[in-house]
């Protein structure tokens, strides 16, 4: 069989869209197949090494996401489809090279031991004819990773015999996957079979502006926040959160000023009634036996006690209750005095 030219090769790569990243296991290693006892190749091969591995050429480096490996094949087996092993990978440049790609067997079963990616291979009877002929050597796994260099698929595995000329071609290459299914998954937005191109363009540009509208919405608060703050207008969100943090204060230390300055202002209001009571008994407005009345109300309304206090007569002169009262007592008598009734009631009774 022809081998395919390495200029073929990367001029073929040019032509590859962006997407997911693909490249050969063999750039990283070489897989020499471990023939049996009579000279049949082995059932079981590995195809994934473990751990992270680079490419000879410094390509890399990758590492195996062995549960997104295993999800992708049992997704492909539940459809029937088995990850091929063919020559040279000429099923990756076909379609472009126009050459036949035959299958040299199916891969039937993968499994993972120590870290490692093994693959449980059919091989035809042709396969297994020139293998056994020691016609072809080496394995070359295909894989597709992302941009983090995560390997999660197994694509295909090839039957090479010059891994290192041909997989640092094909390494390079690059061949990408549909950019929008890369863009969904990275937007987290799962892909369904039923989803044609346009239904993935819709899906991505609808997360794109929801990402966009949450953004402006968020701009718009951190604006408000460095406000209100006084934070500079490019504050981050960390130092706009120190600044409002640094105006509070732990709730039990609130509670404890909280109550020790209403404790203060309870006195000083307490002090300031004894005051304006005292004053107003100094001025004789009120007698000193009315002062526990008019304490609740110089309590409550201050302001109304005050202007009571300006208007009412003087009760009690120069500090005394005994004054008033006598001044009481005479006018009483003299109003007795003037009243016939009360003189003839007392000129019957013989007093005067």
């Amino acid at each position: 069989m022809k081998l395919i030219p390495e200029d073929v090769i990367r001029a073929l790569n040019s032509l590859q869209p962006d997407g997911l990243l693909r490249a050969s296991c063999a750039a990283a290693f070489s897989i020499a197949l471990a023939l049996g006892p009579n000279g049949e190749p082995p059932e079981w091969c590995q195809v994934i090494p473990a751990g992270t591995f680079k490419g000879r050429d410094g390509r890399g480096p990758w590492h195996t996401d062995t549960a997104a490996v295993l999800a992708d094949f049992a997704a492909n087996q539940a459809k029937g489809i088995d990850p091929v092993v063919d020559y040279d990978h000429l099923t990756m440049v076909c379609l472009q090279t126009g050459q036949k790609a035959e299958a040299a067997g199916w891969i039937k079963q993968l499994e993972i031991r120590n870290g490692e990616t093994w693959a449980r291979i059919e091989w035809n009877a042709d396969a297994a004819q020139v293998i056994t002929a020691k016609k072809w050597r080496y394995l070359s796994p295909v894989f597709d990773f992302d941009a983090s260099g995560r390997v999660v698929r197994l694509v295909a595995v090839g039957l090479t015999n010059q891994p290192n000329l041909f997989l640092r071609a094909l390494n390079s290459q690059e061949n990408r996957m549909d950019p929008i299914d890369q863009l969904l998954q990275q937007l987290g937005i799962s892909i369904s079979d039923a989803m044609d191109a346009a239904g993935k363009l819709s899906a991505a540009l609808n997360a794109i502006k929801t990402l966009q509208d949450v953004s402006n919405s968020t701009q718009t608060v951190m604006n408000s926040l460095r406000q209100a703050t006084g934070a500079a207008a490019d504050a981050d969100l960390k130092t706009v959160a120190n600044s409002i943090m640094t105006g509070f204060v732990p709730k039990a230390e609130y509670e404890r000023v909280a109550n020790s300055l209403q404790q203060l202002q309870a006195g000083t209001a307490a002090a300031e009634v004894d005051k304006v009571l005292d004053e107003a008994i100094a001025a004789g407005k009120i007698t000193p036996a009315s002062r526990n009345f008019y304490q609740a109300m110089c309590s409550t309304d201050m302001k109304a006690f005050q202007d009571f206090v300006k208007s009412a007569p003087v009760v009690v002169q120069a500090g005394t209750e005994t004054t008033t009262r006598a001044a009481n007592s005479k006018h009483d008598n003299q109003q007795a005095g003037d009243n016939p009734l009360i003189a003839n009631a007392k000129a019957r009774a013989g007093t005067k």
